[in-house]
């Protein structure tokens, strides 16, 4: 019996191992997929800003033309002008003239500033496409790293695994069977009694019960946590336990 209990004992150390190693390799991906998102969120933010620079250069555009219309048609009213027949065609003219000269002003005004707007625009853009292409750039090395990362961890818990199973060879199919099962509930499937406390919920074990582990004949289950228990004493070299004496 000690000699299945210490392989219970190794085999929960190997499960907790690879437990670790797995739950490593599984946060991986995990940060890949983080820095992914990022990436993406900042991709997204850089195409909003463009889209917002496609819509001021089409407001541009717009205000350009409409600019040049109006100093058309300023051209126009001077040629009226300078053709008026009678006072009534002068005045009209040159209201005409002063209205339109006003509101070219105006625009004119509103043109410079949305060219100075898509110049700061287009820096800012082209500063943070160079960002995006560093981080992608990072993210890739990243990747790389990650997929050498995680290749090494996989081989360890496959050589761990094949040591794992040649310790579970040597277990008796019902000890391992119950094994499983509470380590699948438990996580924990293994405790020490260490002077009548079951380490794995604290409790006091019955005195018989504890007895009953001193001997070390059977294999004993906690009455409250029902994990596997044995007593601590007996993993000790046998000749210098109470049951060897």
């Amino acid at each position: 019996m000690r000699d299945q209990l210490k392989r219970l004992e190794e085999l929960q150390q190997f499960d907790a191992q690879i437990q670790e190693l797995d739950n490593a390799l599984k946060a991986i991906p995990a940060k890949l997929q983080a820095s992914q998102n990022d990436l993406a969120r900042v991709e997204a933010l850089l195409e909003s800003e463009r889209t917002q620079l496609t819509e001021t250069q089409r407001y541009y555009s717009e205000q350009k033309t409409q600019l040049q219309t109006e100093e058309a048609t300023v051209s126009g009213a001077k040629h009226k002008l300078s053709l008026a027949k009678n006072s009534k065609e002068y005045v009209a003219a040159q209201r005409e003239i002063e209205q339109t000269r006003e509101s070219a002003q105006t625009r004119e005004a509103e043109v410079a500033k949305l060219v100075e707007a898509i110049q700061a625009k287009e820096k800012l853009l082209a500063d943070r496409a160079e960002e995006l292409k560093g981080l992608r750039s990072s993210i890739e090395k990243d990747g790389e790293i990650a997929h050498t990362k995680m290749a090494e961890v996989q081989k360890k818990i496959d050589a761990l695994q094949v040591t794992r199973d040649k310790v579970a060879a040597g277990i008796r199919p019902d000890y391992l069977k119950r094994y499983g099962a509470i380590r699948m509930r438990r996580g924990l499937a293994v405790a020490t009694v260490r002077n009548g406390t079951c380490l794995g919920c604290n409790m006091n074990v019955p005195p018989q019960l504890y007895n009953t582990l001193q001997r070390g004949n059977t294999l004993e289950t906690c009455p409250y946590c029902h994990r596997i228990i044995y007593w601590e004493e007996i993993m000790k070299d046998q000749s210098s336990t109470p049951a060897a004496e």
